[in-house]
């Protein structure tokens, strides 16, 4: 349809011709918004959700009798670049008398500094830029951010251009200005702000953050990229671990800290002493009740580890009202020197140590401080059946506590209420109205909750389903693998291009696709994921496959379902010419997954909570994978799921019902579909990166 054809799709189009599906969006987008509700947008991939949610969400912002800012919210900064050159095509589209788009473009400090601490490691260059800013001695950062705001307002940049421009030399910024600190006092006059989420659903950051560029919530519109990530980046923001290790080193932390206080003090006097002298004592009182919690919690763990011998995940969930009592009891153990648990977590928050640039493993937090954020969340959060404290054990030898958030409606549901409306959109927010529920969406405010359909995905990316196959593990055997194996190689022979495989876990990954290397197709290089590989490893192996595709020479991409190669990464340029899914990846038992499940039973009721808390996120992890190989509509790829149970009622009731699929009974089957597919389809797309 021509984005002219109609008032109701607004003036901040990218395209001069609009998708159907694209078009819908928008309007929804404008509808929601202008009631200051919520638009949940169920999108995949190659409508042009970004240019649709950009157009709906400044329609709004410029309509509003009141300034909104929208706050353009993801985790991924690959989509950064589309929203910046999406606001660029936006402007160039505007009539001449249309204010143009600003925007400012914001990713974590490290990515955007200039100063020499950028190449150390990211737990270490937070505590050293912390310091620098605090003690003044980061030239950058002093330098007055005015002097660049017109530049950054001016035309929306991308941050590499930022970095760039602020990087220094001319007369008035000899020594460069912060980029990260030039962009934050920039948002306040800007009608886009990207960022990612940690800016308004993590406290700690939106704090900070928020008050930095002068916005508050009330102000905002959201649009929140990729959403289905969005409950557990929120639940990971309560999830800390502690074992005895920590308390060790959380007491050596605060001998470091109380031997720099006595030596500061011999320089004091007056007041500064008499208080250098209290801080001294806190802390002496602090130390000698940690040595107390070094003996009395162990004898804890010894009670209640019997509990972990009928568990059958191998821990327990134990009561945070029970932990905090007995954490309680071991404080005042000593009378004369008791400590209250609150009193000790503003202790352990105070301590500072020095960084050891040698220590490769250093943390993000200091020991002090991840025992005062769980203690804090127990303390807090104890009577909540919201929460949950489990108990387990590292190679079945140390002791481990960790908190858990099983609702992230506890903290979106407040936020939402209080921003001026939102669009939530994602390929795999499916059902959208699951993420409703699971986000606390406001229900007094206008909610449209919406799957849009793709028709190019049904002929551009079938979808084949092998009813003779399971990673079910009653079901798993040298018969079961042998028949996985036969799928594998009945795609890769008839595939011209790369193919990639995802597993449910690694272990299974290494069982089929490399205990036996004989069976696949020997010309083909193996790029594989490992437990731990870095986001950089990831893109280092993207740009591999298009050396490889340039050398002809094919590959198979291995990785796991829910990992970063099967959801962080983007491979543009219709990359991969198939993927295949093996199995189902369905949480473990744990008492983590009981305790979700028995939460949600309470709140929804027995059949939804089973599709809540296991099948649907096991389901939109293999949709994750399956949408790799499209990100625009002329792409082509095959998909392969290698999972009989897709086809029973209970999970196919999960897949979009737009889903174009096919049953293949047999290896033999799936290579006829592989070959036609690829006689129909041989070659990829073709693209102007």
């Amino acid at each position: 349809m021509r984005a002219d054809q109609s008032e109701e799709f607004g003036i901040f189009l990218a395209h001069d011709e609009l998708r159907e599906a694209q078009g819908e969006m928008i309007v929804d987008g404008i509808a929601a918004l202008g009631a200051g509700g919520f638009l949940l947008a169920s999108a995949p991939t190659g409508i042009g959700k970004t240019a649709a949610a950009l157009a709906a969400a400044l329609d709004a912002s410029r309509k509003s009798p009141e300034s909104k800012v929208v706050m353009f919210l993801t985790g991924r900064q690959s989509q950064h670049r589309i929203v910046v050159d999406t606001v660029r095509r936006i402007n160039r589209n505007l009539d001449s008398e249309d204010a143009k788009v600003r925007l400012v473009d914001l990713i974590g400090q490290q990515g955007m500094c200039i100063n020499e601490i950028r190449r150390e490691h990211r737990a270490l260059f937070s505590r050293l830029c912390a310091d620098k800013r605090g003690s003044r001695t980061c030239k950058p950062w002093l330098a007055d951010s005015e002097l660049i705001r017109p530049r950054i307002l001016q035309d929306p940049l991308h941050v590499d251009e930022l970095v760039s421009i602020c990087q220094g030399g001319a007369d008035e910024l000899p020594h460069g200005i912060c980029p990260w600190k030039a962009a934050r006092e920039s948002a306040p006059f800007a009608d886009i702000v990207v960022c990612d989420y940690n800016h308004v659903f993590v406290e700690a950051v939106r704090d900070s953050s928020l008050s930095a560029m002068g916005l508050d919530l009330e102000d905002m519109i959201l649009v929140v990229d990729e959403a289905h990530n969005l409950p557990d980046r929120i639940r990971r923001g309560f999830e800390r671990t502690i074992t005895m290790k920590v308390i060790r080193d959380a007491i050596t932390e605060i001998e470091e800290h109380k031997e720099t206080k006595e030596e500061e003090g011999g320089a004091l006097d007056g007041e500064e002493s008499d208080a250098n002298d209290s801080e001294l004592d806190r802390l002496r009182r602090t130390e000698a009740a940690m040595r107390r919690l070094m003996r009395g919690i162990p004898q804890w763990f010894a009670e209640i580890e019997g509990g972990l011998a009928g568990s059958v995940g191998e821990d327990q969930r134990v009561s945070m009202t029970d932990f905090i009592q007995r954490v309680s009891d071991i404080l005042s153990e000593d009378v004369e020197k008791a400590v209250e648990p609150d009193a000790l977590v503003r202790i352990l928050q105070t301590i500072r140590v020095e960084i050891d640039h040698a220590d490769e493993e250093i943390e993000e937090e200091t020991a002090c401080m991840r025992l005062a954020i769980l203690l804090q969340t127990c303390m807090q959060n104890h009577d909540s059946p919201a929460f949950a404290l489990v108990h387990d054990k590292i190679a079945g030898e140390e002791h481990r506590l960790t908190t858990h958030l099983l609702d992230p409606g506890v903290v979106s549901g407040s936020l939402l209420d209080r921003c001026s409306g939102a669009i939530m959109m994602s390929g795999t927010l499916s059902p959208p109205k699951m993420y409703g529920d699971l986000l606390k969406i406001p229900l007094d405010r206008v909610s449209i909750i919406k799957e849009y359909n793709s028709h190019f995905l049904s002929e551009r990316r079938p979808v084949l389903i092998a009813k003779d196959v399971t990673s079910r593990y009653q079901d798993r055997g040298e018969e079961n693998t042998a028949r996985l194996r036969e799928h594998i190689h009945s795609v890769l022979k008839q595939t011209p291009g790369h193919v990639a495989v995802f597993a449910p876990s690694y272990a299974l990954l290494e069982q089929i696709l490399l205990e036996d290397e004989d069976w696949i197709v020997q010309s083909r290089r193996m790029l594989q994921e490992r437990p731990g590989d870095s986001k950089e490893k990831m893109d280092r192996m993207v740009d591999d496959l298009h050396r490889l595709r340039r050398e002809e020479t094919p590959a198979i991409l291995a990785g796991v379902l829910g990992g970063k190669l099967a959801e962080g990464v983007d491979y543009p340029g219709n990359i991969l010419d198939a993927v295949i899914c093996i199995g189902l990846p369905l949480p473990p038992p744990s008492s983590r997954q009981d305790a979700l499940r028995s939460y949600y039973e309470e709140r929804y009721g027995k059949q939804t909570a089973w599709r809540y808390a296991g099948s649907q996120p096991a389901i939109n992890r293999l949709l994750q994978a399956m949408g790799r190989p499209i990100r625009k509509a002329a792409d082509r790829a095959l998909v392969v799921l290698l999972e009989k149970r897709l086809l029973q009622r209970g999970y196919k009731f999960c897949l979009p019902e737009g889903l174009h699929m096919v049953e293949s009974v047999d290896s033999d089957r799936t290579e006829r579909h592989a070959e036609r597919f690829f006689r129909n389809n041989p070659d990829p797309a073709k693209h102007i990166e």
